[in-house]
C-alpha cells in the first residue's frame, strides 16, 4: 500500500540529494540538458514515485531507477542533438547558423532562394515519389507501416506515435526497427 501524504513529504526531502546527485551526473554526462532543467525533471519524478513506495527497504534502487527513467524520456523528448553554446550561438560564429535565403552569397549570381524550385514542380516531381513510398509501406504489416507513417513521414515524436497507437513508446520504437529493416532488404 503507497505511504500517506506525510510519509510520502518525508521520503521526498530524505532522497532529494539522490536526485540531485542523479541529475548533477546525467547533465554533465550528456552535455544536452541544463542542470537545473534536469534537477528539476529529477524532483517531479522523485515527488511522483514517493507516493508510489510500498517498501522503504528498496526505495532507493527503485527512486534511482525512476529518476534516471524520467531523465532519460526528458532528454529525448526535449534535448537538443547538436549543442551549442550561446556566446557562439549569438556571435552566429558557429556552423549551424542561419543563412538566410534572399542574400546572395559572395561569389555567386543568385541567391539560394532563387536556386529552388517552384512547389509546383515540386509536387509533380514528388507524386511518384510518393505514391512509390505508399505501396511500398502498404506491403509491410499494418502495425508497422503506421507507426513509420506516424513518425517519419509525420513528424511526431515516438510518445505521441505510442499514445496514438494504444502501445508504448518502445513498443513504436522496435516496430520502426522491423519496418525499417524490412524495406532495406527490399530495396537491396
Amino acid at each position: 500500500m503507497a505511504h500517506t501524504q506525510s510519509q510520502a513529504d518525508a521520503l521526498f526531502q530524505q532522497f532529494l540529494p539522490l536526485a540531485d546527485s542523479i541529475a548533477r551526473r546525467f547533465a554533465a554526462r550528456s552535455q544536452l540538458i541544463e542542470f537545473e532543467d534536469a534537477r528539476q525533471v529529477a524532483h517531479m519524478q522523485l515527488w511522483l514515485s514517493c507516493c508510489q513506495i510500498n517498501e522503504t527497504i528498496t526505495a532507493p534502487a527503485y527512486l534511482s531507477r525512476c529518476i534516471k527513467g524520467a531523465l532519460l524520456h526528458h532528454l529525448r523528448d526535449h534535448g537538443r542533438l547538436v549543442r551549442v553554446s550561446r556566446r557562439e550561438h549569438e556571435k552566429g560564429t558557429h556552423p549551424w547558423r542561419h543563412h538566410s535565403l534572399d542574400v546572395t552569397p559572395a561569389g555567386a549570381v543568385s541567391t539560394a532562394l532563387d536556386l529552388l524550385e517552384s512547389a509546383a514542380s515540386d509536387h509533380q516531381q514528388e507524386e511518384p515519389a510518393a505514391a512509390e513510398k505508399e505501396a511500398m509501406l502498404d506491403r509491410l504489416p499494418a502495425n508497422q507501416a503506421a507507426v513509420i507513417r506516424l513518425h517519419i513521414l509525420a513528424g511526431n515524436s515516438f510518445r505521441q506515435v505510442a499514445t496514438k497507437l494504444g502501445i508504448s513508446a518502445m513498443s513504436a520504437l522496435r516496430q520502426e526497427k522491423a519496418g525499417l529493416a524490412t524495406l532495406r532488404c527490399e530495396l537491396a
